[in-house]
């Protein structure tokens, strides 16, 4: 295992070069390094004035874990300035082959301090639930990423979309919602929840025991999104909308 010290130089260096994947990570880090040398990347942005507006949770789908031989959650930050409400125009010129995936978006209530928190009480600590987007940069480097890498790069997130949020229901009910997505009018996607990803409730329990492992930590005001059920390239002059039944709706507009 590399000096994550040494690492964390080398990766803001080559970031700062505009190499989001540099060569010497591959194969040269673990889970545990790769969120630290993550949460590197994100103080140098709260060095610059910039704000955690939420998190991401990461591999919420057998499927993922089994691909990747892993019982893990990895986290992703998002910031606050990239945290955005229904009926936003994006810019895709500033972002590098942008894709919209559908996510639940919730609002947290109340600072999430104990790290024993269980799926039957992380509601308690919510205020909301939102039909959401998440918006994914697939950023230059100079390898293609292997998944440690990838979580070094925050897992390719550039943004999210939320929409009003809802009353917090049940983690089956939730489980249960319909999701529709459509791209200009056209029907892209349809499925229910439970059939993509875990169990909300559990996978906001194991991000917040994933940041307390990272010193990190929920607070309220924060927006979580829990895994996606779908994903799809998007171009200018794209409308993108998300319709969650008993929850709402979301949409884009790419330009």
């Amino acid at each position: 295992m590399n000096d994550t010290a040494d690492l964390t130089e080398r990766l803001l260096a080559a970031r700062a070069g505009g190499d989001h994947s540099p060569a010497f990570l591959a194969g040269a880090i673990d889970l545990s390094q790769a969120l630290d040398l993550q949460l590197a990347v994100l103080q140098q942005h709260l060095d610059d004035g910039k704000a955690v507006g939420g998190w991401k949770v990461g591999l919420t789908s057998e499927a993922s874990r089994t691909r990747l031989g892993a019982d893990e959650r990895p986290f992703g930050f998002v910031l606050a300035e990239r945290t955005l409400s229904s009926g936003v125009t994006v810019d895709s010129s500033t972002i590098n082959n942008l894709s919209v995936e559908t996510e639940m978006c919730f609002t947290v209530g109340t600072d999430v301090g104990n790290t024993d928190v269980t799926p039957d009480e992380i509601f308690n600590y919510i205020t909301g639930v939102s039909a959401g987007f998440e918006l994914n940069e697939a950023r230059p480097g100079s390898v293609k990423p292997d998944f440690h890498a990838m979580v070094t790069d925050c897992l390719t997130n550039w943004g999210i979309v939320c929409g009003p949020p809802a009353s917090t229901a049940s983690a089956s009910d939730l489980s249960a919602t319909d999701v529709t997505m459509e791209r200009n009018g056209e029907i892209m996607f349809n499925g229910v929840s439970g059939d993509f990803v875990d169990d909300h409730a559990v996978s906001l329990c194991r991000l917040v025991e994933q940041l307390a492992r990272h010193g990190q930590m929920l607070r309220a005001g924060q927006k979580i999104i829990t895994g996606a059920f779908a994903r799809f390239p998007t171009e200018p002059g794209d409308y993108w909308r998300a319709s969650y039944d008993g929850i709402g709706h979301v949409d884009i507009t790419i330009e």
